[in-house]
């Protein structure tokens, strides 16, 4: 599927992240079952499609009532409902640290080996863990941003301009957090590969996509619809049970994600695979 949409619309490095990854898949695939099944204890990401078609329900029956926590709760990528759950989250970005710390040796050196443990250990615990944290927080303050619209537009006191105006705002949220993020692609790379502090490194991840921002807009937006089309399909016909579909999108991520940071990164640093020896 990913590489139809990549033939297809020639998307930025898409094809050569799912070259190497499917080229190094049974590493990857080891290395991220226990992430990904830490992100699906511990939190619940595709949640936003569920609440909206729920919203649609509850207006059609006349009950569209919600707490704040209830909405928050769906726009939250943590379960706060279960809050021992939540510990996942952190031992999932360990667990995703370990992959990019990997994925890095791995066109670095032009191996498969995991190389030295120690040093794996250390680009996880002080990089790529830290961002990993930063990143969950900054999504955590868009969800409560959203829910806070949301709660205003109910007091308009028509259910159906409420339910537009909802989806609405969450649509422009998130597309923004999209935009923000194609500046991040190169971001963890810069980190270690160039020893860069956090917002140092972002600013050169800035800089380094900026160029072909809209291209990595275009790559990123087509995934993102993609994985909501097939959310809000799945739930709408019950094909598969949710925590099996959050399952299987979490390897994926878990996979290519780390794939295709480094691959941007490499490519526009021009950088060639295995350049160290």
């Amino acid at each position: 599927m990913f590489a139809f949409i990549s033939k297809q619309y020639n998307l930025m490095f898409l094809k050569k992240t799912i070259g190497f990854a499917n080229k190094n898949i049974i590493w990857l695939l080891l290395m991220s079952l226990p992430a990904a099944a830490c992100f699906t204890l511990g939190g619940h990401p595709l949640s936003i499609v569920e609440f909206f078609v729920e919203m649609f329900e509850k207006i059609k029956m006349g009950n569209p009532t919600y707490t704040f926590f209830e909405v928050f709760h769906h726009f939250s990528i943590l379960d706060f409902e279960q809050p021992l759950y939540i510990l996942f989250i952190p031992v999932g970005l360990f667990f995703v640290g370990l992959i990019f710390s990997w994925v890095e040796r791995a066109m670095k050196y032009n191996t498969m080996s995991i190389g030295s443990v120690r040093a794996l250990l250390l680009d996880t615990l002080f990089i790529t863990f830290p961002a990993g944290l930063l990143f969950v927080v900054f999504v955590e303050l868009i969800g409560i941003i959203v829910t806070g619209f949301i709660a205003l537009f109910a007091m308009l006191g028509n259910v159906w301009l409420w339910f537009g105006l909802s989806i609405a705002v969450a649509v422009v949220a998130y597309c923004m957090l999209i935009n923000f993020v194609c500046y991040l692609v190169c971001w963890l790379p810069a980190m270690s590969m160039e020893g860069l502090k956090i917002f140092v490194a972002l600013s050169l991840s800035a800089r380094m996509t900026t160029k072909n921002h809209t291209k990595f807009l275009i790559t990123l937006m087509s995934v993102m619809i993609l994985v909501v089309g097939l959310t809000f399909v799945v739930d709408l016909a019950g094909i598969v049970s949710y925590v099996v579909l959050c399952s299987v999108l979490n390897i994926l991520m878990c996979i290519y994600l780390p794939v295709y940071c480094y691959t941007a990164y490499f490519k526009l640093a021009d950088i060639p695979l295995g350049a160290k020896k």
